[in-house]
């Protein structure tokens, strides 16, 4: 990583003045982090309201880019989610998924590398994550940074681990026989609005009875996975790590399931990963560690454990190189300085913060040459699309933030005259005004490509 200047805040500056670090070219990646192609510079210091304006006049261009490209990346998800939906309802999942799906699914996320790479602001990538945070991860995964995530040092910043997530489980009262089974009538399973009543005492042993119980489960739609504990006793647990996620089950004669036959069973209740990111706090989101807001360095950076276990001594670290976008917007120099800082988009990037059963880690992994498959890849795109709304949604209020604080400013500058010459001038005034906001509203239509 020799070249980057792991310290250096990357601010958006008015004319491309700097190449690449060394050894890497523009907008490419080395070690998993991407490189800043240059820089626009911002008006900063003592600026007059017309530097101001200049100012927000880019930056909402700069927006108005990025609304478009989240566009783009929604649309091609809402296409992709309903056409695998289809498949998913009107499939017959008795026999193998139709090869066209799988064929369709590629291409669109190639597709969605495409519109990531092409959105683009003066030759800066905008989604692409040069204009965010990026980083890698030794024992962790890096997910995402925030404005006011710092660059890290050379060896990265420490992650701390201090209890490990787990899912939400219930355990049976006993070790699981052939005869529990005959004596069995009724497993019952409820999660969110979907539940399953099986009946096992058709089953021929234990390893086909987990095996149908599996099935069934699958077929109901429930996100919940079945095994057996050291003891064999029968453990049924949710898929995703976390304290969110729960269910409720019984079994009606036996205790397999219930500790009491026929009395109704909540989950215990999984935990949230805990510790500290460089020593700073850290809340837990399932298996993802995310920082504070308020923490000097890891503010907003998130990370998650995969299950990699560490000597004694030692411990996770995370490498980010913060690329996001300052301003200043307000004449003074020591006003607040505007952040903007977006993740990346791509493929590789989107959804490593969810569990699936095929193991996907990224999007970009997505397949869908088997029913599971194709769930768990609509699973990853439901929670992509919701995730692009989100931040569009977020740019969009920047976007009317930023041209509501430009109109002030505009007021500022063109005051009303006194009463004998407003006559004359109020006219002038209403033309100049409106011309400059036509040029601030609409100036990112053909700059930001």
């Amino acid at each position: 990583m020799e070249g980057i200047d792991r310290n250096e805040k990357f601010v958006l500056t008015r004319d491309v003045i700097a190449a690449a670090p060394a050894g890497a070219p523009p907008g490419e990646t080395r070690d998993g982090i991407t490189v800043p192609a240059g820089w626009l510079r911002f008006e900063q210091g003592s600026l007059s309201i017309d530097q101001v304006l200049r100012n927000l006049e880019t930056a909402v261009s700069l927006l108005q880019t990025i609304d478009g490209g989240l566009a783009e990346v929604g649309t091609l998800m809402s296409e992709t989610i309903t056409t695998l939906h289809s498949a998913w309802n009107n499939g017959d999942r008795s026999k193998a998924v139709p090869p066209e799906y799988g064929q369709v699914l590629a291409p669109r996320l190639e597709q969605l590398d495409d519109i990531v790479r092409n959105c683009r602001f003066h030759g800066r990538g905008l989604i692409d994550g040069q204009s965010g945070v990026v980083g890698v991860g030794s024992g962790v995964d890096f997910v995402r940074g925030g404005p006011r995530t710092a660059s890290s040092p050379p060896q990265g910043y420490q992650v701390c681990i201090k209890e490990l997530p787990s899912k939400a489980a219930i355990i049976g009262g006993v070790a699981v026989h052939e005869d529990w089974l005959r004596s069995e009538q009724e497993l019952f399973l409820a999660e969110g609005d979907r539940f399953l009543r099986y009946n096992p005492g058709k089953c021929t042993g234990v390893p086909e009875f987990l095996r149908r119980l599996q099935g069934a489960i699958y077929g109901a739609g429930m996100e919940l996975e079945v095994g057996l504990t050291r003891q064999r006793r029968l453990i049924v647990r949710h898929n995703q790590y976390g304290s969110h996620f729960k269910f409720k089950g019984f079994s009606r004669q036996t205790p397999l399931l219930s500790k009491r036959p026929g009395r109704m069973e909540w989950s215990r209740k999984g935990k949230d990963i805990q510790g500290t990111l460089h020593g700073e706090r850290g809340f837990g989101i399932g298996r993802m560690l995310v920082g504070f807001q308020d923490n000097p360095n890891t503010s907003e950076l998130a990370v998650i454990w995969r299950g990699e276990r560490f000597p004694e001594g030692q411990h996770p670290r995370c490498f980010v190189v913060q690329n996001g976008i300052q301003f200043q917007d307000a004449p003074e120099p020591e006003a607040r300085q505007r952040r903007i800082s977006l993740p990346s988009f791509y493929g590789a990037a989107l959804g490593t913060w969810l569990d699936t059963r095929s193991g996907y880690s990224a999007l970009a992994n997505g397949r869908a040459e088997t029913w599971q498959e194709l769930s768990d890849t609509l699973q990853l795109l439901f929670g992509v699309s919701c995730e692009v709304d989100e931040w569009r949604d977020q740019v969009r209020e920047r976007i009317t933030e930023y041209q509501l604080l430009a109109l002030e400013y505009l007021r500022r500058e063109v005051p009303l005259q006194p009463a004998p010459l407003a006559e004359e001038s109020a006219s002038r005034q209403v033309q100049d005004m409106a011309k400059v906001m036509r040029q601030l509203l609409h100036s990112g239509g053909s700059a930001g490509k």
